[in-house]
């Protein structure tokens, strides 16, 4: 995959970020659940410090339902009288329990006058009267009504929220609601404060709070809680703190967002500035020849890569073409066994076609080759194959079943880490790399993806849950950004990184050259010369992992009398599945492509006011 196309990808996934959300409401049962389309509540401030209270709580059941319930907390000296409940669209009876924490009001309700069978799939209007004694408090100057209309206790949220505080006066009144964005309208009319909220979740609270001139009550207010002190300037420091901490939020949501946005672009920074490739002369549209004489291995290493392969990394293709290299030098030679005697005989011709890959394949190290000559990566392949050895011979299907014990895989994967980092070691130290391709770029985008990723997580759960609404915004910005990090973390070196001029040019020749390969049309009317030239195509297009295109194109411009008598031809036919088989024996999953598969009391603070509570159907 070219670097264009990767860019295009890493730019949809971007633009194609979604966020989904899912409500789930709970009912006495799972085939049961119930809603509160809304609530409507009446306050009634008394000069004797009492409070009435009137609330119309309207419910849609689906289901079966027995009653519902409200719970109103108390504190010390607190407590409800009068208490009245009916209703509407049901029968009703109720009853009052403390709790220890309140009084819980139960009203069960009945589809029957009988009051015998429970209610079902039906709209029922609760409406619940009572005094609320002890709940005001009253200063010297002020009275303070801190009421939250609603509490943290309900167990469904509310569509809508209507409620009236009715006064003597609303001259000289000052009045705040906590949250204040919550709030749809308000305002007075006449000496009625009305208020209307959108839809409150079930964990949030919404509070009014008045500071009532002190005119407005009786000389001994017997139902309110008196304070012999003035109140009127700590409310408002309270309040006006509040509103400079939702302020101070605001604003810093809104520089969190801009910084997150801002995060966005530094991949595409780094791109810009170290990613891009050099200019180079070269310009043909295929190579035809083998670009370089390099090993297959190095081949590998350098010009496959991708998500999960970065450059200098060789994989399972590599090692697979460094096996062919040697039988193509004769190092290693291919043969069968014979069944009577078991002697090693140097052949595998057979009939081809029709005929299903299972053949056994033997390999036997040529003892008459100086092996001096031969690197150390190349050494390391051989002494893998001797670990496997029987009676002077190798047969790959027995390397698969001994693969499939624990400690032999293990064993496998130490010996082809030592092939990997001896062939590294030759030709792609950090010199030499140095001269083939800048990974400056690829570190710093690493560097700033976990960094992103992580300042992500950081404001994700920081404003995760929050119901101020500025807070959305640094939420779905740190989404955002998680996803880029996470992008950003698996995007080919190749993207940031980019190639030296001799780099640039060393990987387009064989990015030509596999193109040839993978090309029928081009084989075809430039077919190799000789045999010879075949096996190394097939070697090479191994290593870059099109060896079936090769092996098809083989199949179709060579003789099959030839192919029966071509070991590297037939190592591929018949052994190619089989060192697929051994990588997943040895759980080496990574690094195999395509061509491979196919063989995550005093003021009260902020929502301290009596009331709220919550309720729930049962």
């Amino acid at each position: 995959m070219d670097k264009k196309r990767i860019s295009f990808i890493f730019l949809l996934l971007i633009s194609l970020l979604t966020l989904s959300g899912a409500v789930y409401a709970a009912g006495s049962s799972s085939s049961s659940s119930y809603s509160i389309p809304s609530i409507h509540t009446d306050l009634f401030v008394q000069n004797d410090g009492t409070l009435h209270v009137k609330e119309l709580i309207h419910y849609s059941f689906s289901g079966t339902f027995h009653g519902v319930y409200r719970d109103i907390p108390l504190t010390s000296g607190q407590s409800l009288e009068n208490i009245k409940v009916s209703s509407q669209g049901a029968y009703s009876t109720y009853n009052v329990t403390n709790n220890g924490t309140g009084d819980r009001i139960t009203v069960y309700l009945y589809s029957d006058s009988q009051k015998t069978i429970p209610v079902t799939d039906k709209d029922v209007d609760v409406t619940i009267e009572y005094d609320f004694l002890h709940g005001i408090k009253i200063y010297n100057d002020v009275a303070d009504l801190q009421y939250k209309l609603w509490g943290t206790g309900w167990q469904v949220p509310v569509n809508q929220l209507t409620a009236n505080v009715h006064l003597n006066s609303s001259q000289g009144v000052e009045y705040w609601l906590n949250p204040p964005y919550f709030a749809n309208q308000s305002g007075w009319q006449g000496n009625v404060f009305q208020v209307s909220t959108n839809e409150l979740g079930k964990g949030e609270y919404f509070e009014v709070r008045m500071a009532i001139p002190r005119s407005q009550f009786a000389a001994n207010p017997q139902n309110g809680v008196l304070i012999n002190q003035n109140g009127l300037q700590a409310i408002e420091k309270i309040q006006n703190d509040y509103q400079n901490s939702l302020n101070s939020q605001n604003f810093w949501n809104h520089v969190f967002t801009a910084l997150l946005i801002l995060l966005m672009f530094v991949p595409f920074i780094i791109y810009f500035l170290l990613g891009r490739e050099p200019k180079i002369d070269y310009r043909a549209e295929y190579e035809r020849d083998v670009p370089t004489d390099d090993p297959p291995a190095l081949v590998n290493a350098i010009c496959v890569h991708g998500v999960s392969k970065g450059i200098g990394e060789p994989d399972m293709n590599g090692f697979r073409a460094t096996i062919m290299d040697l039988i193509n030098r004769k190092y290693l030679t291919m043969g069968t066994v014979s069944k009577e005697n078991k002697s090693f005989k140097d052949s595998l011709m057979g009939k081809i076609k029709n005929q299903a890959p299972k053949k056994s394949v033997y390999l036997q190290i040529n003892t008459e080759k100086d092996l001096s000559k031969l690197e150390n990566f190349e050494m390391d392949v051989l002494d893998i194959l001797r670990k496997f050895e029987r009676d002077g011979t190798i047969n790959l299907e027995d390397m698969n079943q001994d693969l499939k014990d624990r400690g032999n895989a293990e064993a496998f994967r130490d010996a082809y880490g030592t092939w990997e980092y001896d062939l590294k070691k030759r030709f792609l130290s950090d010199g030499e790399m140095e001269k083939i391709f800048e990974r400056k770029g690829d570190s710093y985008l690493k560097i700033y993806a976990v960094g992103a990723l992580v300042l992500a997580f950081i404001v994700g759960f920081m404003t995760f849950g929050q119901s101020l609404p500025s807070s959305r915004y640094p939420l779905y910005a740190a989404v955002a950004l998680g996803v880029i990090s996470l992008i950003s973390l698996k995007l080919p070196e190749g993207i940031a990184g980019r190639w030296t001029t001799h780099g640039e040019e060393y990987d387009a020749k064989w990015r030509n050259f596999k193109k040839y390969l993978k090309d029928f049309s081009l084989i075809k009317e430039y077919p190799p010369e000789s045999i010879v030239i075949w096996n190394k195509y097939l070697v090479y297009a191994t290593a870059l992992g099109v060896a079936e295109n090769v092996r098809k194109a083989m199949e179709i411009n060579l003789p099959e009398e030839e192919l029966e008598m071509n070991n590297i031809y037939l190592f591929h036919y018949y052994g190619g599945y089989l060192l697929l088989n051994l990588a997943l024996n040895a759980g080496m999953t990574s690094g195999l492509n395509s061509d491979a598969a196919d063989a995550i009391g005093g003021f009260g603070d902020i929502g301290g006011g009596f009331g709220g509570g919550g309720g729930g159907a049962f």
